[in-house]
């Protein structure tokens, strides 16, 4: 099983420039764990208080042409899916 993360730009600081992490997990939860190994400090930085998603990301979950977004961390993850995790921009 391999699922592919893309990270944009918001969280550079943590993953030194690079953009792409490969885990092997099935449910959104666990692959922040395996994600938190690689990338240490992501975890506070990509959950809230209350260890839900922070309201200033998306992750969006890539199913072939199908994108949707896990709005919390039971969401399953399949062989071969993306996530891309993103911040939410605003403005006025």
């Amino acid at each position: 099983m391999a699922i592919t993360v893309k990270f944009l730009s918001a969280f550079q600081c943590l993953t030194q420039g690079k953009k792409i992490f490969f885990v092997d997990q099935d449910r959104l939860s666990k692959i922040i764990v395996d994600l938190e190994r690689q990338i240490p400090g992501l975890k506070a930085k990509l959950l809230d208080q209350e260890g839900k998603i922070h309201p200033a990301y998306d992750i969006i979950l890539i199913k072939g042409d199908i994108q949707q977004l896990c709005h919390d961390l039971e969401c399953n993850v399949e062989d071969g899916n993306e996530l891309v995790i993103a911040p939410i921009v605003s403005g006025g």
